[in-house]
């Protein structure tokens, strides 16, 4: 099978080098946008419905060990079941495939295929629809520039992209078990590259190959700047109506994210909430740079994470101040996580997308469900089913 992918995938200029130097090419101009063709976007408008309503699985398959369990939260057979019987109709299952690897002949690690593979199997029994992506993808992030400490390096990145592409062949070809309508195949999560140009080649780049080897599957992509949807622009989507549009959301992040990266544990004190108002001005841009063609709709678009970590299972919220020094606060209520929540989805259904909140079991703080007393938190699963 390997030499089957080694030789397809020798097509067009897929893994030649943007350049010999240590700098990455110019962002891309979104100039060309002026004119926007349409594209009938029936077949991914018909997936993105069967999305409908998620939640990801995360910690699990995208942790840093040998298996789903590398964080301490690895995927039960019960949690499919559980998740369809609340009302959910798909899941995101974010794997860090290359983890344990192979870069000799560029496959992923066999024992993780199968597990993802029986996993994907088991949501389907349930009546769930799949998201699978590549996740935690850090080593191609930082060649291109991306994450602490890291610069671009224009042989590093073409090495690292080509063991990207080469997988994805893999993991499409191993796509092909489930029907069309089952499984949705992510391209890359949040990438933090810093150039528009090489994160919007290295989707179309990896596009070609999913499509190659999965061509009646829908592909979901995202942007630089860890998924944003204002950042639709910098991408030059291709003219498939198969496809999907995925951004993530966490506004503001000094709310979601408190105790992290700087921000104050300011609890409740920081609710906000303004999805109504930004979905619909992602929605209109959407419209304008992707439009159907019938003149309504746009290029289908997802939401794929969403969620602020908190509640009364946290303990102390802990923050560094700008002197290093560790100050206390609180976490957001259980109450007002919750009502966060339920704004975002409902803005998210409202404006046609399809949705998985951050997450399911531990993670970190964002959890819905607790998977020792088997319960929901407070507030969940209702927050994102109503």
């Amino acid at each position: 099978m390997i030499k089957k992918i080694l030789s397809a995938m020798a097509i067009g200029c897929l893994f030649c080098a943007c350049d010999n130097g240590t700098a990455p090419p110019p962002a891309a101009s979104s100039s060309n946008k002026s004119t926007a063709v349409p594209v009938d976007y029936t077949a991914g408008r018909t997936m993105n419905k069967i999305l409908g309503r998620g939640i990801n699985l995360g910690n699990s398959w995208d942790s840093d060990g040998n298996d789903d369990s590398g964080w301490g939260n690895p995927i039960r057979d019960t949690d499919f079941a559980i998740i369809k019987a609340a009302g959910f109709n798909s899941v995101r299952i974010p794997v860090r495939w290359q983890n344990g690897s192979d870069y000799t002949n560029h496959t992923v690690n066999p024992d993780r295929l199968a597990g993802v593979l029986e996993d994907i199997r088991l949501a389907i029994a349930n009546g769930l629809a799949v998201v699978v992506n590549f996740h935690h993808y850090t080593d191609l992030n930082c060649a291109g520039g991306g994450g602490t400490g890291c610069t671009y390096n224009a042989a590093e990145f073409e090495a690292e992209k080509t063991h990207f592409l080469m997988m994805w062949a893999q993991v499409a070809q191993a796509m092909g078990e489930f029907q069309d309508n089952q499984v949705v195949l992510e391209i890359l999560n949040e990438p933090i590259i810093p150039n528009a140009t090489l994160v919007d080649q290295l989707m179309l780049d990896a596009y070609t190959v999913i499509r190659t080897y999965a061509p009646g599957k829908t592909i979901m992509f995202e942007t630089y700047h860890a998924a944003k949807f204002e950042d639709l622009e910098s991408l030059h989507l291709p003219q498939d109506g198969n496809i999907i549009f995925s951004g993530h959301y966490y506004q503001p992040y000094q709310y979601s994210h408190q105790g992290q990266h700087g921000n104050k544990c300011l609890g409740d004190g920081a609710f906000a909430n303004t999805a109504a108002s930004d979905m619909q001005i992602y929605k209109a841009l959407a419209r304008r740079l992707y439009p159907d063609i019938n003149g309504t709709d746009h290029v289908p678009l997802n939401m794929g994470e969403f969620g602020v970590a908190g509640g009364s299972n946290m303990g102390q919220c802990v923050w560094y101040n700008q002197n290093g020094d560790p100050e206390q606060g609180v976490w957001p209520t259980d109450q007002n996580k919750a009502a966060w929540a339920q704004k975002t989805a409902q803005a998210a259904i409202s404006s046609g997308m399809s949705f998985h909140y951050w997450g399911f079991g531990q993670t970190g703080g964002f959890d819905a469900y607790n998977v020792y007393s088997e319960t929901w938190y407070p507030g969940f699963p209702q927050a994102l089913l109503q």
